[in-house]
């Protein structure tokens, strides 16, 4: 048993410098944005603003994030991905430690925005370096490594923010301008070994000979114009509003209905963080076992079955197998989405197809918590989870041929072409 640990640390160390200092940079910055939830406290603490301003300065840190994953992913196809991604770290480093000083208000209106949009961009010009680091051998076990590196750094945070957050509000947003700072400089001194990083500027000529490859004119490669790519993230976005309910009414319902404290919520969200680091490396030897398409199907259905297992009984029992559901659906269509997209986009826009993707998974915190919240508030929770119910057979339905679709369209004609 001991030996799988340690072959694992040896395929890490494999890794080229570059890699590993971009996983290392991966949990520094996840850290750091996790950092971010306390916004609002800051806000509230420390310039006594009002609950609307506070809700307009998160919005606007949420659409800064929106519009720094499409931009970011572009951004690849036209710069150098490894200095893209320390830019953006050192960035928002540097604006949080800003905030950290408690500046004017209206600059608030500046700062906040100009986070989001820093830590957006960061996310798929991270991805594409990480993954595009892989061989088709270990794509799997690399995602799960990405993966392993975020929730870690998740974890890490939320333990430094329960000790930190008594000194003050303003210290934990220079701690994360630190990370992030860090982040960057580790980054930067290894953005020159390029060994078996695959540089992510793409020729155009490239993408138009895999378009005409596949059939289409050069404008398909775009993902606008890419209807199996579009009714994935349609689906994608769904899914994604039913998970945000755990952020939302699922907090609610467990103090109402339940009449569990706060203390059970907390206990669940730090049962999720370690569940994803002990499974994940597990789930991807799954994953290759089953297949992406099989894994995204058994994921949406542990999905749909998560929230309703709350109207069976009404005690702890039930609010941990929802966690556990929930959980085990993340674990499976994270990396299975990604490998999909990142398979499927691979000889065409590829900067564009990953800011997409990760435009929609930052950008449904936009619109999840709040519709999640005004179902609760009109219909009640049982309602609610029904409704998610309903939406993960609607997801289901959407992904049942996409992500096939994904997964293998004009691989057979892409192997021919000489790169």
């Amino acid at each position: 048993m001991a030996t799988q640990p340690r072959a694992s640390l040896s395929r890490f160390l494999a890794l080229p410098v570059a890699v590993r200092a971009q996983l290392c940079a991966t949990m520094l910055n996840s850290a750091s944005v996790i950092v971010k939830l306390f916004m609002p406290l800051l806000f509230r603490g420390s310039y006594t603003l009002g609950f609307g301003t506070i809700g307009m300065l998160m919005a606007a840190y949420g659409a800064g994030c929106v519009a720094g994953a499409y931009a970011g992913g572009a951004l690849t196809d036209r710069v150098d991905s490894r200095k893209l991604t320390a830019v953006c770290l050192c960035a928002s480093g540097a604006l949080s430690a800003g905030l950290s000083q408690l500046p004017a208000v209206t600059w608030l209106l500046v700062i906040v925005p100009a986070i989001g949009i820093a830590d957006g961009a960061f996310r798929p010009a991270n991805l594409r370096l990480v993954m595009e680091a892989a061989t088709s051998d270990n794509a799997s076990w690399m995602q799960g490594l990405h993966r392993i590196c975020f929730n870690l750094g998740v974890a890490l945070a939320s333990v430094a923010a329960a000790a930190l957050s008594g000194i003050g509000y303003p210290i934990l947003f220079a701690a994360a301008g630190i990370a992030n700072v860090l982040g960057g400089g580790l980054v930067i001194c290894h953005a020159s070994n390029r060994a078996r990083v695959t540089d992510s500027r793409l020729s155009r000529d490239l993408v138009d000979a895999r378009a005409v490859a596949c059939g289409s004119s050069s404008a398909a490669a775009s993902p606008w114009a890419d209807r199996a790519f579009l009714l994935f993230v349609l689906g994608q976005l769904i899914a994604l509003g039913i998970f945000d309910q755990m952020y939302g009414a699922f907090g609610l319902f467990l103090s109402e209905d339940y009449r569990l404290d706060a203390r059970w919520i907390g206990y669940l969200f730090s049962f999720n963080a370690l569940l994803i680091v002990v499974a994940q490396a597990p789930a991807m030897v799954l994953i290759d076992r089953i297949g992406l398409v099989a894994a995204s199907r058994w994921g949406t259905l542990l999905l749909a079955v998560a929230f309703p297992l709350l109207n069976v009984g009404h005690g702890p029992a039930q609010a941990i197998a929802t966690m556990a559901c929930i959980t085990a659906a993340e674990i499976l269509l994270t990396p299975a989405w990604t490998l999909a997209v990142m398979n499927h986009s691979d000889g065409r826009d590829r900067g564009r197809y990953l800011g997409i993707f990760t435009a929609a998974w930052l950008g449904h915190s936009l619109y999840g918590p709040a519709a999640g919240t005004l179902i609760y508030g009109t219909l009640g929770g049982c309602n609610l989870w029904w409704a998610c119910a309903a939406a993960g057979l609607v997801v289901w339905t959407l992904h049942r041929r996409v992500i096939g679709r994904l997964s293998h369209q004009c691989r057979e004609d892409e192997r021919s072409i000489a790169i």
